[in-house]
């Protein structure tokens, strides 16, 4: 947590004590998390309200795709809170002495049966200005054309901003048929057409934030951001993709071993690339690795990969290190894809770090060791596999 964000969480929350019961009601109502009728408010304490309001920024919080947009999601109840404390100073000074409420007075002691404009205004001159319902402020919009005006609005607006505009407007926000159908329009599906996600949202936001977090895979530039471990024989080359071409096959260069051990890794800090510690430990999305090795055809070669998840102090949660793979000389050297999926892998989660290398069986001199490119880690939906 940095600073700022500590220093405005702080802020907010010394705001929060100073309203009263009805009041923090009401705010949660204009944020959209009363439930349906209030029921998720109702009865509940000061202190149970004002928990509830920062549990739930949070939450939308470590949905965005970086710091900047966490602190406007929390910037918003920030101002929303200002919005009822002004609404509580403007109920305050209202006329309250018998003079001054007289035109109150004179309108509730006409006759009933006054209909129309008469009657909503006998209704609402009667009632303190903090206690009317916001959405009776905005028009009724048909279902179809508030989903569509979403759909229209970028995603991290929709969540920060549109969402707090009403109960209605937060139950769109909060519905699966609204994110099912951002996902068709932007192209996200499931590899399974009958595995459905169960969480759309989440679904469509992992699935924009969807990349690879490895810099450099494909030896583009040289070996920028590559910690080179060990550097033995003649030492790591990058070569042209030339006899047996990648599959991919806009992928034209790859990382040559030599005679000795070649080693060279990555380590990624999930909360610099946007997965803050709250979302991976609430969610643990998937995490797939994917590397791709070839040998030459006439020199034998061994291949050697290693992936662990670091907790906070960079100690090992979980490790994926098969075997080493030999290949024999005139073998087959056509590329090959080495995957695996850490799923459920607990709390805790803050680093990846990424290993992998060789060299030939033969110590020719030269780079005639395993070669290696094109090297992923993504963070995905678990049913997107």
């Amino acid at each position: 947590m940095n600073l700022e964000r500590e220093t405005l969480l702080d802020e907010i929350e010394q705001s929060l004590w100073t309203l009263t019961e009805d009041n923090l009601r009401h705010l949660c109502v204009r944020c959209g998390i009363g439930g349906v009728d209030d029921s998720e408010v109702k009865g509940k304490s000061r202190r149970a309200l004002r928990r509830k309001l920062i549990q739930d920024f949070c939450e939308k919080e470590d949905l965005m795709e970086s710091e900047d947009e966490g602190m406007f999601c929390l910037l918003q109840l920030k101002d929303e809170i200002k919005v009822i404390t002004d609404l509580e100073d403007a109920a305050k000074r209202l006329p309250t002495s018998p003079s001054q409420s007289a035109p109150t007075t004179q309108l509730d002691s006409e006759p009933s049966g006054e209909t129309g404009a008469a009657a909503g205004r006998k209704e609402e001159v009667g009632a303190p200005q903090s206690s009317r319902k916001f959405t009776d402020m905005l028009p009724v919009l048909p279902l179809d054309v508030l989903e569509e005006m979403l759909l229209n609005v970028p995603p991290l607006q929709v969540v920060c901003v549109c969402r707090l505009v009403c109960r209605e407007w937060k139950e769109v926000v909060d519905s699966d048929s609204l994110w099912r159908e951002r996902c068709r329009r932007e192209g996200y599906q499931t590899c399974d057409a009958t595995k459905l996600p169960k969480d759309w949202r989440l679904f469509y936001f992992l699935c924009k934030k969807r990349r690879n977090l490895l810099k450099n895979p494909r030896a583009d530039d040289k070996f920028k951001g590559w910690e080179i471990m060990e550097n033995g024989g003649d030492k790591w080359k990058i070569e042209p993709v030339a006899e047996v071409p990648h599959p991919d096959n806009t992928v034209q260069k790859y990382f040559a071993t030599s005679y000795s051990t070649c080693r060279k890794s990555q380590l990624i800090d999930l909360e610099k690339e946007g997965y803050r510690p709250s979302f991976m430990d609430d969610f643990q999305p998937d995490i797939i690795i994917s590397d791709w090795y070839a040998p030459r055809r006439e020199c034998g070669a061994k291949y050697k990969i290693c992936v662990e998840l670091l907790n906070h102090k960079k100690q090992p949660i979980k490790k994926f290190s098969p075997g080493t793979v030999i290949f024999q000389n005139w073998d087959d050297h056509k590329w090959n894809q080495m995957t695996h999926v850490f799923k459920n892998y607990g709390p805790g989660v803050r680093y990846i770090r990424f290993i992998h290398g060789g060299k030939d069986t033969l110590y020719w001199a030269g780079w005639y060791g395993i070669r290696v490119t094109n090297s992923s880690i993504e963070i995905c939906p678990s049913v997107d596999r």
